[in-house]
């Protein structure tokens, strides 16, 4: 009679749910570093209800490609927790931002942000995963 060893399945399936959650999350990074490249106004709208625009003005150039290169290495699962360190910073500074805004078409915004924030600090503590980049890297240190 075959034996199943559950804790292998509950391994291998928590194991996909996270590289499946970390794929989410680095696509949503990438997909709104691209939204603010292509849409200069949506970033400058946000960072002009600040008390001083002209301080931030630098960070409408800096925070699209931030996401992209964050996103990109989330996704891909190289430097997981360096690119999260560096957006937790900037989403935070987002949901200041939009918490503060009296725009009602900015909601949306909101919600993406403080979910995004959310799913940023759960993969800080996962890390990299076992399908990541940086896993196959050291899997062909061992094998030379």
């Amino acid at each position: 009679m075959k034996t199943i060893n559950f804790n292998r399945k509950e391994q291998r399936s928590k194991i996909v749910i996270l590289l499946i959650f970390r794929a989410i999350l680095g696509i949503g990074l990438f997909a709104k570093g691209i939204t603010f490249l292509r849409d200069k106004a949506l970033i400058e709208s946000l960072i002009s209800e600040t008390t001083t625009p002209e301080k931030l003005s630098f960070l409408e150039f800096l925070i699209p490609y931030l996401h992209l290169a964050g996103g990109f290495f989330i996704l891909i699962g190289l430097y997981t927790r360096l690119a999260v360190i560096l957006q937790i910073p900037i989403i935070l500074g987002a949901v200041v931002l939009l918490l503060k805004s009296t725009n009602n078409f900015q909601q949306g915004e909101f919600l993406f942000a403080v979910i995004i924030l959310a799913m940023l600090i759960i993969q800080f503590f996962n890390g990299d995963g076992f399908y990541s980049w940086k896993n196959l890297i050291r899997e062909e240190k061992n094998i030379v």
